[in-house]
């Protein structure tokens, strides 16, 4: 059992060299470095126990300096970005001292032989820092690359080609910008350039299909006529003008065709409006009559260029099943060519 007196003794173990400036000094530093100065009290640990505590008050101390460095800089960054000289969002992109700690050194360690109090002087470079910060705005910037690639290749999630354009352009400009070599685990700059000059190729391939090509769409105004009567007019138009495309999607009013057919990368647009109404004659038959308009748009601007032409059919039968849609729907197509 130690006595009470062997308890508040000095330390045997204590260095036998005067106190560090590290340690007297609080504002001390290091040029060209951060510098961070734990201690910890002996409180019964095993002597590893107590550098290792002490070691880590000082990273934390550390840390606490650097994020404290990087968050000034960061505000810093974001002022001159609202004043409008710094308009690059990438040089906002900080780090957080976990991520700079690979370069840690302990440049020192003393044990108070007095109060059994053992510090450590831990340090970091600031050039360190500084190339853990560029990685980082690498790292983000690839990215970033990858998702506007992604946008930019998805077909079913951005019918529109010029917002696919868009994404793309805006994949260029992030690839031409990244420095790979402070990414020496990515695959490299040819292979992800070889990629992008793909999905270029294939939507410069889609929107020349389309130059200068005139879509069709169809809108069943009162919902009754079936889509193969639909179909069978839309293909009849363009059976007369090889220069148009029958687009199948569905679209619900003239704006929302307009647009769907832009998405798709056209120019024009021939729509075809089409309503049924049934009567019953003097006779107790079914008159049914078909009306289809035609209209060309001009999708940039979205200004009628043509029509509406009219045109009208008309079909008899003693019941709805006996009323022949699509000898209608062939008469009236006759009075559009």
């Amino acid at each position: 059992m130690p006595t009470w007196a062997g308890l508040f003794s000095s330390c045997d173990a204590g260095s036998h060299e005067p106190r560090p400036e590290w340690v007297s000094k609080l504002d001390y530093s290091l040029p060209g470095h951060y510098v961070g100065v734990g201690s910890a009290e002996k409180d019964g640990k095993s002597r590893d126990e107590q550098s290792k505590s002490s070691e880590e008050n000082a990273k934390s101390n550390l840390i606490q300096q650097i994020e404290v460095t990087i968050k000034a800089e960061t505000e810093q960054s974001t002022r001159v970005s609202k004043q409008g000289v710094q308009q690059d969002a990438t040089s906002k992109v900080s780090v957080t001292a976990e991520e700079v700690l690979r370069d840690l050194k302990v440049k020192g360690r003393w044990l108070d032989k007095d109060s059994c109090t053992q510090y450590t002087l831990i340090a970091i470079s600031k050039e360190s820092v500084a190339q853990a910060k560029r990685e980082k705005i690498m790292k983000n910037r690839l990215e970033k690359f990858k998702l506007e690639l992604a946008e930019g290749s998805d077909r079913d999630k951005n019918r529109d080609i010029k917002v696919r354009r868009k994404h793309l352009d805006d994949a260029q400009a992030l690839l031409a910008d990244t420095d790979f070599g402070l990414l020496p685990e990515e695959l490299g700059k040819e292979v992800y350039t070889k990629r992008l000059n793909e999905v270029l190729g294939q939507l410069g391939r889609e929107a020349a299909e389309v130059k200068g090509r005139t879509a069709l769409f169809a809108l069943n105004q009162d919902g009754k006529l079936r889509a193969d009567v639909l179909g069978k007019m839309l293909d009849q138009l363009r059976s007369s003008d090889n220069t148009t495309d029958r687009l199948m999607a569905d679209c619900n009013t003239a704006d929302d065709c307009i647009s769907r057919a832009k998405e798709r990368g056209f120019t024009m647009l021939t729509l075809l409006k089409a309503n049924s109404r049934v009567e019953i004659s003097p006779m107790g038959a079914l008159k049914g009559t078909l009306t289809i308009s035609r209209t060309v748009y001009d999708i940039e601007s979205g200004k009628v260029l043509k029509g509406a032409d009219t045109v009208s059919a008309q079909v008899i039968g003693w019941s709805n099943e006996e009323l022949d849609w699509n000898a209608a729907a062939e008469k009236a197509m006759q009075g559009l060519k």
